[in-house]
């Protein structure tokens, strides 16, 4: 079955590297530019859907000067990580190395205690 969608137009301003390389891949592929977008759109926010939005991390990052300051001290004095910031590495490793199977193990008994 074929749906009728009613087009609308949005308009953005984006980065010119972003525009030249959706031209380049335009180009190369001989898609329009449309239809490129609204996949990309749709792709974008079926993920966004998917992720747990603590999971999802902004593409740019905007500071004070005084931030940035702060962020770039901790760049270049090699602190030790906290041992909080190690355990959560060590979890993180754990779920990719058992394609999530302990997490699940852990979470199993806490969603069969609130079925009860």
């Amino acid at each position: 079955m074929h749906y009728e969608r009613k087009p609308v137009q949005i308009s953005a301003f984006i980065a010119e590297e972003t525009k030249a390389a959706l031209d380049r891949y335009v180009e190369s592929t001989g898609l329009k530019k449309n239809r490129v977008i609204e996949e990309a759109l749709q792709r974008h926010l079926a993920a966004i859907d998917e992720i747990p939005a603590n999971m999802i991390t902004e593409t740019h990052l905007e500071t004070t000067d005084e931030g940035w300051a702060m962020i770039w001290d901790m760049v270049e004095n090699d602190r030790e990580p906290s041992p909080e910031l190690v355990e959560m590495w060590e979890r993180h490793f754990e779920f990719v190395r058992t394609n999530g199977k302990s997490l699940e193990d852990e979470i199993h008994p806490l969603l069969a205690a609130d079925g009860d």
